[in-house]
């Protein structure tokens, strides 16, 4: 057996209880002459326009045109190509043009494959900026990566930037379950702020599944890092989820602010934010929703929920670059499908996101948005708005990236509260119900409502650290522990760390997380461990 050590050290501050790693440490069998799987190379044009399975041209496009260009190749090879796609989207004067989910597939040929045999799903796109024109958002839509039958989404959105460059698209295939496919799918997305206003072209080269390494070369690096602190924990954790919603969701529906219903003149509602990213993750915003059941679609359970209701208020908090942050409050009615704002209002904080964000409503009508450094704005809406927003009404909290350099980032609320509607909630979510590990959310209060559940979690009073490493890390298996590094593998020093206490999720499709609590290690040696020392296995 080989192994190899990781080189991140930890020392442990004076007074502070030692319950986690000096350093971290990775192991595995390297297994020589074992390789990678092949690549499988589904079209790269070198010739012309083959290999296509089916095409969906929507309806609402005008047309279509796509023919086979030798001058232009991702790689620069010129003994290869790309294929040249045009797209005829309407008009944003015609009267079929809307904002909402449109788009266009191109479907190739694969033969049946397994998806535990590659780790990424690539394509390169080219956007003719000459001759093409901007959604409304600047961008030039969005792509999508899809596999078939059966049917499953790699990557769901990724948004197709204003550069006359080549922009390479990757999408995950350890975000979707393991199993045979048989088709790969191009999507072109227009839709909602990146809804297209005109003709886009597009070059598309080296669609392809990408194989994972070696055993050899396949050696995850431990990383460890600070845990947030107790309380609901959402990690923009699904691959390529630009807009994904990381949220719960009440389970009851009587948290009006309506007088009809409502407790007393006021309905507050407050979130204490006690982890959040820096300010270089712009965008990234903690949030949430006030939803009746009344302009809802379908099941209050729903992912995209604040875009699907008619009527939605939603409060959102979001880091600037010089550490304030920034409270928004906006509410949309009568629009199913769509997000046009009725109202917009902002509050700012001195002090940063961390802290208690409250928003109270008086009278039904009457609002106040209190910052955690105790600056208010006050505002009004009409009467006939606030009548939509009736018993039942659901509520949900959690968090955002709005940006794919976001994903993977996470908040933390240690507390939420509602106040003087038909029902309250004060919940920490660590005080309530049996004590220790595994924390879960109350069922008879809240449910999941998030694009990756498992990425909605409660951190411990007691969790300490978050190790990560990243994918592909095929063939490893639980974390283990030591407390000593002259400890051996064969003499059963180095105990498994079970997976109920430690989790691992995937984040972004790139990464694992596992959470390391005080009272997993206690457990694990039969007393608290002055030094831990964690490693990987690959037998």
């Amino acid at each position: 057996m080989k192994t190899q050590n990781a080189n991140c050290s930890f020392r442990m501050p004076p007074g502070i209880l030692p319950v986690i790693a000096a350093f971290a440490m990775l192991g595995m069998i390297a297994s020589p002459g074992v390789s990678s799987a092949q690549n499988l190379i589904i079209n790269t044009f070198d010739s012309g326009i083959s290999g296509i399975a089916w095409e969906s041209f929507r309806s609402y496009v005008y047309g279509y045109n796509q023919v086979w260009d030798p001058l232009q190749d991702a790689n620069g090879n010129t003994n290869s190509g790309s294929l040249y796609l045009t797209v005829n989207w309407p008009t944003n004067s015609d009267p079929n043009w809307n904002k909402n989910w449109n788009d266009v597939q191109i479907a190739f040929y694969t033969g049946s494959f397994d998806s535990t045999n590659y780790t990424t799903f690539d394509i390169d796109i080219k956007v003719d900026v000459t001759n093409s024109f901007r959604a409304l958002d600047g961008t030039y839509g969005a792509v999508e990566l899809i596999v078939n039958n059966p049917w499953t989404t790699v990557l769901g959105w990724s948004p197709l930037i204003a550069t006359n460059g080549w922009q390479h698209i990757r999408g995950y295939f350890s975000g979707i379950p393991a199993g045979t496919y048989g088709e790969a799918v191009l999507g072109f997305i227009s839709d909602g702020g990146s809804s297209l206003t005109n003709t886009v072209s597009y070059w598309i080269d080296n669609v392809q599944f990408t194989a994972p390494p070696s055993a050899n070369t396949n050696r995850p690096t431990l990383n460890i890092a600070k845990a947030p602190p107790a309380g609901l924990t959402c990690v923009c954790s699904q691959p390529g989820g630009t807009y994904q919603r990381q949220m719960i969701s009440t389970v009851n529906s009587s948290y009006s602010w309506s007088t009809a219903s409502a407790t007393g003149n006021t309905t507050t509602y407050s979130m204490n934010i006690a982890a959040f990213p820096g300010a270089e993750y712009a965008g990234f915003a903690a949030q949430m929703f006030l939803i009746p059941k009344a302009g809802m679609t379908g099941s209050p359970i729903d992912d995209n929920i604040d875009w699907d209701s008619a009527n939605v208020a939603d409060f959102y908090v979001v880091a600037n670059p010089d550490r304030t942050a920034t409270g928004y409050f906006q509410y949309k009615v009568n629009q199913p499908g769509s997000w046009n704002t009725s109202l917009a209002v902002s509050n700012a904080c001195a002090s940063g996101p961390l802290g208690t964000w409250n928003l109270a409503f008086n009278n039904n009508t009457n609002v106040t948005i209190t910052a955690p450094d105790n600056t208010t704005t006050n505002f009004t809406i009409p009467a006939s708005h606030a009548s939509l927003f009736k018993d039942p009404l659901f509520v949900y909290f959690g968090d955002q990236p709005n940006n794919n350099a976001n994903i993977g980032q996470s908040s933390t609320f240690s507390r939420v509260k509602i106040t003087g509607a038909a029902k309250s909630i004060d919940d920490d979510f660590v005080s309530k119900g049996t004590p220790g590990q595994p924390y879960i959310l109350d069922a008879t209060t809240w449910a999941k409502n998030a694009a990756d559940p498992l990425g909605v979690i409660i951190t411990a009073p007691d969790a300490k650290y978050w190790v990560t490493w990243p994918t592909p890390d095929t063939g490893f298996t639980n974390l283990y522990a030591a407390d000593h590094l002259a400890n051996k593998l064969g003499d059963s020093k180095w105990l498994s760390l079970p997976t109920a206490s430690t989790g691992w999720i995937l984040v972004g499709g790139v990464e694992r997380l596992a959470v390391i609590n005080t009272s997993t290690l206690s457990a694990l040696f039969s007393y608290p461990p002055t030094n831990c020392f964690l490693r990987l296995y690959h037998p």
